[in-house]
Formats: structure tokens, C-alpha cells, sequence
């Protein structure tokens, strides 16, 4: 029995492996199947690419056409601005003439394997694949030599499998056709080594002023290292990053046995002179002034987001491609800002030690930049910190037109002369309990109790920016400011250092306390909807872009879309005016004879930043002042507030042989001109003591003065009909004795 049981148990151990074994092997006959299945498919994909006819060459690579800047002259002609590049920074060599310790520095670093693949490290390739699964693991590129050449002369870089197995392909034909001595020539004449070099020869004048057969092993290591990232490891600008890259590729050559412990020690000692003052190196950084290297950041930029170049290949392209750029600089202005900010006694005295620095950006009513500055002094060189487009500042209470007067206007929450309380508005935890009692303070020190909209952005009030805000919401000024006007310096929601950032409240929106900042490029942009009617063009420095064969790739886009109303525009318009020319305006050092200014001061806490948004019916004008790195600005000698002062001293001189004339009254058909009375805000009557004139929209009138109503009598407030008739003043007097004046524009 105890025999027979044992047979049992081990038929049924003997069927159950034999079951399992039967499911194994069809598992892996369906995966044999599956793989075939997918192998073929790789197949048919990747015959596509070998059986290509598309062949790279190396043939005339060192052919680069000049890039050229025009501009339209005052007749409306089209004339050269300047031209991006000349024939010494690209100067071709043969591969005798190109140093061995260039080469071995290049092999070392990049592509170690380079002699001995035939356009493909397999390892490299299989590891930097594998390394995109590996959770928190480096990432490294697998492209050797060759296939970065093929980026340089295609430009094709696109982060796909695709595209990678097409330049494998490349790379395998390539090597097909030319010697690995072509293949390294070819590369060290198109690489681009920063400061518009393209080249070891053009590299080597620029920065030591030698030719390339004259470099040191040091500087060979130096000059290799600035193809990883050309603006990091930039030796004008951060020699610090180029020479420990040098470093790291003298060790690669030490520990590849390509130079001896003697000669890596006496490189890693010899000292790197960087010549800025070489005959190249002059070129390339006394070319061009803050308008060009706008222009240049603003093509590169469009050229990525476009046309899919990336950041190398656009930069690539523009200085050597024989691009024509069309731009939209007056000259005239442009070398007026030029002179001016070069010299800092034009600009007026401080207390401090050093004297600030300031941007400036002018276009024309409709976002055309027609010019602009960077800063104050002689210009250092090409395309460094350009505060005009790139410093972000908190914009102070500049920003209150464009957030809180606008929504409020625009929603109808408020008008001309809406009484509001000038007191503070106390903060409040999550449990309710009060946490700051006396926010916002104003710059004035003190408070005024109910004033008009008309006097409180006169006076630039805080207390009453921050309460329209309130009224409105923070958010729907932030999504007007960030999607309307183009402010992408403005934050949503950022995490720093562990701590949440948002520019969705208060203090950013009515106030200008952002989180980074904006710049002054984009609040000059914002300020155009106040010189033409309510209409948003992102601001641009050119209107078109042709190749060298004559086509059209970049074109503008200069359609103005409205993004307020007509009737809004033109209030806020005339509230500005009121800055530069109200008893109360804290813009009035901007005015300037025979012209019609309007606009707005702002300052940050503690005096760290200065502006002044100025617009005439010719141009809009931002100007900014301020240190790098924030510091309190103290003015003496009676300068009561620089920024206005400045702003009346670039525009006047620009303004002179210019018609005065007014801004338009947009919305006319909606728009009323009526006093009101100064008590109340409300609509006058004949009986209030004190009034003022205001700008309304026909859809939101304030109501008749109540305080003063009581005391007209019904047969004083009718006005007959041969009244009205003989009464050819700006005013008329309604049925209720409230007086209505047209539109028509009036001194005030």
C-alpha cells in the first residue's frame, strides 16, 4: 500500500513539472514569436535609414555667409545696421597644422574610442540608453565625434529614438566615405568656441591672439573645453569654470597615457593669459551695442521655439548662416541712448559711493522697440547683462496702472472719483486673528481718510491700490498681467529653498512686490495699451528674417489684439496725465513744454528700485534705476525724485521739431467728461462748494451728490431749453441741476 501511494505522489509531482514545463515552453515560444514579430518591425524601421540616399559632406564646410542687420532710415529706406560676422572669426586649418595635444585633448574628453569605432561607441551608446531607466542616475551622451559633427552641420538635435537611430546611421556612412583624419578636421573647424568663433584657429586668436599651431598643451586643454557648454566655460567670462574643465581634461589625457606625468604637471601649473584685447577678441567685443544683443537673444530665442533649432545650432546659424534681420531701431534714438548712457554725468547725482546702474527701453505706441540701454558706462562687451530685457526688479507702485486702476476701471468697481478710505487694511491669520495692523503704509507716512481714485494715484497711494486689488481679486490681475501683457517674469506658484513663492496676492499685484521681479522691457510693453486705445503687442525688435537664399523663416507676428476696453484706456489715460500734471502728482518732474506727457512713478521698499513708465502720443519710455545688488539709492542737492528727471532728459531732446498734440479720446461715443463733487465723489450740483472735472463711462456714472441734494429746490434744478442753448461752455447742467461736460479735451 505505502507503494503504491508512493507511485501516486510521484505521477502526480512527475505531471505537474511536465504541465509546467509544457506552459514554459509555450511562454517561450510565444516570445520567440513576439520578438520576431518586433525584430522585424526594427528591421523594416531601421532599413529605412541605412538604405537613405541622403549623404553628409564635408565638402566646403568652412563656406559661412555673413549675417547682416538693416534698419529703416527716417525717408523710409532700408539701410545695413551691422553686419554679425567677418572672415577672422572662422579661419579654416588642414589637419598638419592642428596640434597633436588639440587632438588628443579633444579624443580624451569627448570620444575616447574615436580611433578605433566606426562612427558609433556601442558601449557608450548601450550605457547613456541604459542610464535613461535608472531612477536618480546621471545622465550622460553617447555621441562620439562624428555624430556631433553631423549635429553641427545639420543641426538636426532633436531629443528622439528616431532621430538618434538616423545619426547612427549618418555616423556609419560617414565614416564610409572619410578617414578619421577628415572626420576631426572637419569638427575642429566648425565647432563653435563662444565669442562668434567658430574653429581652433579662430578660438586661438581670440583668446590667446596665436595661431593654433603655436598653443601650449595648456591651452589646447583650455580651448577643448569650451565646446561642452561654450557660455559656462567662456574664458572672458568665467574663467574660473574654463579652468577647471582644463584641468579635468589634462587629467583624462594623464590617465589615458596620452601625455607623460611631467608634462601634465607642467600644464596644470602654466599660467592661462587670456588676450581680450587681441585683435579678435576686439571685434568681437566692441560690435555690438544693447539693441543688437537684443536683437541677436530674440532671434536665437524664436529660432528655437519656431524652427526646433536648439540653443547651439540657432546661434550657429545666425552669426554664420547669412541670415538677413530685419529690425525695427530708429537709429536716430538708438545712438542718442547710446551716447547718453555712456556717460553717467548725465544722469542725475546720488549720495552713494557708486553710482547706480539704469536701463532704458523706448518704442513706439504699438510695442516696435525703437531703442534701448542696458546700463550706464562703456559697454564691455557683446551680449552681457542687458538690464533692459533681462534684470527683473520689483516694479514698485509703477505697476498699480496696470493692475489695480486698470481692473478696477475695466470691472466697473470703481471711477474717476470713487471715495475710497486712506487707512490700513489689517492682515489676518487663518484663525482670524490680526497679524499686522498697519499695512500697507504709504510712502508719505501717513493716512488721509476717504480720498478720490483722481487723488490717490496722484499721490500714489498704497492703501487704496491695495483695497481696489482686494475688490477685484488678486488673481484676476495676475492672469491679466501674465497672459494679457506678456509678464512671464510674474509667479504663479515656485518653491525656493523649501518655501512656497507666489506673486497671486496683494503686495505683487498692488504694490510690485514680486517674487523676481519684472523687467523693464516688459513694463514699458505693458504701457503701450495707454498710448493706443486699449491694444497688446508683445514688444519686438525685428519684423522679419530671411536665409541666404532670400526666404522668408521668421516673420513677425505684429497684429495688435485688444486687451481692454477703448473707454478704459483712455480713463486710465487721463488719470495718468493727472501724475505728471495734478497738484498732487509725483510725476511732475517728467513734464516737459509743448508736449503731452502721462505716467507713473514707482519705487521699491527701501529705495533698492526706481522707475518712471512715461508715454507721449509719439512714444512709450520705461526707465529704471538701481544697483546689481540691492542697495538704498540717496540722492542730495535737491533731488527730489530722479527717476521723473531722468525720463525728461532722454525724451525731450527726442521730442524737439515734434507737433503737440493730445492723446485721442477713445470710446468717444461712451466716454463723459462731468464735475463732481470733491466731498463726495459723487455727480455736482450746483449747490456743492468745491468740484472737479473727471472721465467717465456713460455705463458707470456715479450717482448725484447726495450730500449736497437737499437743499436744491425742484424749480433751481430745471434748466430751460434757451438755457442750454446760450450756454456754449464745456459744461452743461442736467434736469436734476448736475453739470455734464463733453468730451472735448480741456486744459485742467
Amino acid at each position: 500500500m505505502g507503494e503504491q501511494k508512493q507511485n501516486s505522489i510521484g505521477s502526480i509531482i512527475k505531471g505537474t513539472f511536465a504541465n509546467i514545463g509544457r506552459v514554459i515552453a509555450a511562454l517561450i515560444m510565444v516570445g520567440i514569436i513576439t520578438g520576431c514579430m518586433v525584430a522585424s518591425v526594427l528591421t523594416v524601421y531601421i532599413l529605412r535609414y541605412i538604405n537613405s540616399d541622403e549623404v553628409i559632406s564635408l565638402d566646403n564646410l568652412d563656406q559661412r555667409y555673413t549675417t547682416i542687420l538693416y534698419y529703416e532710415d527716417a525717408e523710409g529706406n532700408i539701410q545695413q545696421l551691422q553686419q554679425l560676422q567677418t572672415a577672422e572669426n572662422r579661419m579654416p586649418v588642414e589637419y598638419d597644422e592642428i596640434p597633436e595635444d588639440m587632438i588628443n585633448a579633444l579624443v580624451a574628453i569627448e570620444d575616447k574610442r574615436f580611433w578605433t569605432h566606426h562612427g558609433v561607441d556601442w558601449k557608450r551608446t548601450f550605457g547613456a540608453f541604459l542610464t535613461m531607466f535608472i531612477p536618480n542616475q546621471p545622465q550622460y551622451g553617447g555621441s562620439t565625434i562624428t555624430q556631433q559633427l553631423i549635429k553641427n552641420i545639420t543641426g538636426d538635435n532633436e531629443v528622439s529614438i528616431e532621430r538618434k537611430v538616423q545619426e547612427i546611421f549618418r555616423a556609419l556612412k560617414l565614416e564610409q566615405r572619410y578617414s578619421k583624419e577628415q572626420i576631426i578636421t572637419a569638427y575642429l573647424n566648425t565647432v563653435f568656441f563662444s565669442n562668434q568663433s567658430y574653429g581652433v584657429q579662430a578660438a586661438a586668436h581670440t583668446y590667446f591672439n596665436k595661431d593654433v599651431w603655436d598653443l601650449s598643451l595648456a591651452e589646447c586643454a583650455s580651448i577643448i573645453g569650451i565646446t561642452n557648454y561654450p557660455t559656462l566655460y567662456n574664458p572672458f567670462l568665467y574663467p574660473e569654470n574654463n579652468k577647471e574643465r582644463q584641468e579635468q581634461i589634462l587629467w583624462e589625457m594623464h590617465d589615458q597615457g596620452m601625455i607623460t606625468d611631467e608634462e601634465y604637471e607642467e600644464a596644470l601649473n602654466e599660467e592661462l593669459v587670456f588676450i581680450k584685447d587681441s585683435t579678435s577678441a576686439q571685434q568681437v567685443f566692441q560690435t555690438n551695442d544693447y539693441f543688437v544683443d537684443h536683437v541677436i537673444d530674440e532671434v536665437i530665442s524664436d529660432l528655437e521655439s519656431e524652427l526646433g533649432y536648439t540653443y547651439e545650432y540657432a546661434q550657429q546659424q545666425l552669426y554664420g548662416g547669412g541670415y538677413r534681420i530685419y529690425t525695427t531701431v530708429d537709429k536716430e534714438i538708438q545712438d542718442f541712448l547710446n551716447e547718453f548712457y555712456r556717460d553717467v554725468n548725465n544722469f542725475p547725482p546720488v549720495l552713494n559711493e557708486d553710482y547706480p546702474q539704469s536701463a532704458c527701453v523706448i518704442t513706439d505706441p504699438n510695442g516696435r522697440i525703437l531703442g534701448l540701454a542696458g546700463g550706464i558706462g562703456e559697454k564691455e562687451g557683446s551680449r552681457v547683462l542687458n538690464r533692459a530685457t533681462q534684470a527683473k526688479r520689483q516694479s514698485g507702485s509703477s505697476i498699480k496702472p496696470l493692475a489695480a486702476y486698470l481692473q478696477g476701471i475695466e470691472r466697473d468697481v470703481i471711477t474717476w472719483s470713487t471715495m475710497i478710505e486712506d487707512s490700513p487694511m489689517p492682515q489676518t491669520n487663518e484663525d482670524g486673528e490680526v497679524v499686522l495692523s498697519d499695512w500697507p503704509v504709504n510712502f508719505q507716512g501717513n493716512y488721509l481718510g476717504p480720498i478720490t481714485v483722481d487723488q490717490a494715484i496722484q499721490q500714489s497711494r498704497n492703501t487704496i491700490a491695495v483695497k481696489i486689488v482686494n475688490m477685484v481679486g488678486p488673481k484676476t490681475c495676475f492672469d491679466f498681467l501674465k497672459n494679457k501683457l506678456g509678464f512671464d517674469s510674474l509667479v504663479e506658484r515656485q518653491v525656493i529653498n523649501g518655501q512656497v513663492f507666489s506673486d497671486v496676492n496683494l503686495a505683487s499685484m498692488a504694490l510690485g512686490s514680486m517674487t523676481l521681479g519684472v523687467t523693464p522691457l516688459e513694463m514699458t510693453g505693458g504701457y503701450q495699451i495707454y498710448a493706443n486705445g486699449g491694444y497688446f503687442t508683445r514688444p519686438y525688435a525685428y519684423t522679419e528674417v530671411r536665409d541666404a537664399d532670400g526666404n522668408v523663416i521668421l516673420q513677425k507676428d505684429t497684429t495688435p489684439r485688444r486687451v481692454i476696453s477703448a473707454e478704459t484706456a483712455t480713463i486710465v489715460n487721463r488719470l495718468l496725465q493727472r501724475v505728471t500734471y495734478g497738484p498732487y502728482g509725483t510725476g511732475t518732474p517728467a513734464a516737459f513744454p509743448n508736449m503731452t506727457v502721462a505716467g507713473k512713478t514707482g519705487t521699491s521698499d527701501d529705495d533698492y528700485n526706481q522707475w518712471f513708465m512715461g508715454i507721449t502720443p509719439y512714444y512709450v519710455c520705461g526707465v529704471w534705476m538701481g544697483y546689481d545688488t540691492p542697495e538704498t539709492i540717496r540722492y542730495g542737492g535737491g533731488v527730489a525724485y530722479a527717476p521723473p528727471l531722468l525720463w525728461k532728459s532722454i525724451m525731450q531732446p527726442l521730442h524737439e521739431g515734434l507737433e503737440n498734440k493730445q492723446f485721442p479720446v477713445w470710446g468717444e461715443s461712451n466716454i463723459e467728461q462731468a464735475e463732481y463733487c470733491t466731498e463726495t465723489g459723487e455727480l455736482a450740483l450746483d449747490t456743492c462748494p468745491s468740484t472737479a472735472t473727471g472721465w467717465y463711462k456713460k455705463s458707470n456714472l456715479p450717482p448725484t451728490c447726495s450730500l449736497h441734494s437737499g437743499i436744491v429746490e425742484a424749480e433751481e434744478g430745471r434748466v430751460s431749453r434757451d438755457d442750454e442753448e446760450e450756454d456754449d461752455s464745456s459744461t452743461r447742467r442736467s434736469s436734476s441741476g448736475l453739470r455734464i461736460g463733453s468730451t472735448r479735451d480741456e486744459e485742467e
